[in-house]
């Protein structure tokens, strides 16, 4: 069974919270994915690495400011470095944006205004132009992506429920960024979304998904990401089944920097000399016995591959 928190404050009043759940609900029935789901409030969050590693998935939902932003900030922080998959609207896309610009972009002032209205770099601010139950034309950056692949290359509508969004004076910074692998923008590039490179799944969007309630436009998004969440886990288990040992699976996952010594390669041979430079989701060919994963192709000098 996989296990989604999503994190905020529910309200049962709330359109935007009822239909997280009724999304997930149906969704997880249609890709046949066994699945829990737990609503926390942001105040009730266990932040500890513990609690936080027992979810398969992370939905950051609308509505703030939370109880108790500190928490949410921790635990996209989490989401984003453990690369479990991670889906923020509205309320969750504005900390995403936050605890990117303070732990990614180096600007540790970060917060949105509505946070904190002195704070040293404002990357949410109070729009000019409110979006409360507002409709836009958006297209996704990259056809490349898991947005892309997802939404495709046609312009599709997005339906919000705020009031602040992305500070635009930010947009280059961010943009330009080489960790984000796609954008969400109207056709005045602002920014309504974004998605993380070489993670299985981390999307922002300004815009609500679950207003797209069983439709065929961003609800997809949705789709897209209880699927991330159906296969959490299962490429650990199955290097697990093809080396028969019960090894530290950190070592064999696209957190571990192959170039450093911490690759198995490295360690049988004491040098540094043989790297392995595979990367996103291939697995190292050594820990593999002999097999390849994901149509691997390993950077082993030709020299040594006879050895494995």
């Amino acid at each position: 069974m996989k296990r989604i928190a999503i994190i905020g404050d529910y309200n049962p009043k709330e359109e935007t919270h009822t239909l997280i759940l009724r999304s997930i609900e149906d969704i997880q029935k249609e890709l046949n994915v066994d699945l829990k789901t737990q609503w926390i409030g942001s105040d009730e969050l266990d932040i500890s690495e513990k609690s936080l590693s027992v979810y398969d998935g992370f939905w950051f939902s609308p509505g703030s400011p939370y109880k108790d932003t500190k928490n949410v900030l921790s635990a996209i922080q989490f989401a984003r470095e453990n690369k479990v998959a991670a889906l923020g609207t509205c309320a969750g896309f504005q900390h995403m944006i936050i605890e990117f610009a303070r732990n990614v972009l180096g600007l540790y002032g970060a917060d949105s205004v509505e946070n904190d209205q002195k704070c040293a770099d404002a990357m949410i601010e109070r729009l000019a132009c409110s979006l409360m139950k507002q409709k836009e034309q958006l297209k996704i950056s990259d056809p490349d992506t898991i947005l892309g692949r997802t939404m495709g290359e046609d312009e599709f509508i997005g339906e919000y429920r705020c009031y602040f969004g992305f500070n635009e004076a930010y947009h280059s910074a961010f943009r330009d960024s080489d960790v984000i692998a796609a954008t969400v923008q109207n056709h005045d590039g602002f920014l309504r979304g974004f998605e993380l490179k070489e993670h299985p799944f981390f999307v922002g969007t300004l815009f609500l998904p679950q207003l797209d309630y069983k439709g065929d436009g961003p609800y997809r998004i949705i789709r897209s990401f209880i699927d991330a969440v159906g296969v959490h886990g299962e490429r650990e288990k199955k290097i697990r089944e093809l080396t028969g040992a019960n090894m530290d699976i950190d070592l064999v996952s696209e957190n571990l920097d192959w170039n450093q010594s911490a690759c198995p390669w490295n360690e049988a041979e004491n040098t540094k000399e043989h790297r392995c430079a595979v990367k996103d989701t291939s697995i190292c060919k050594y820990f593999c016995g002999i097999k390849y994963l994901d149509s691997v192709l390993c950077s082993y000098p030709n020299e040594n591959k006879d050895v494995l």
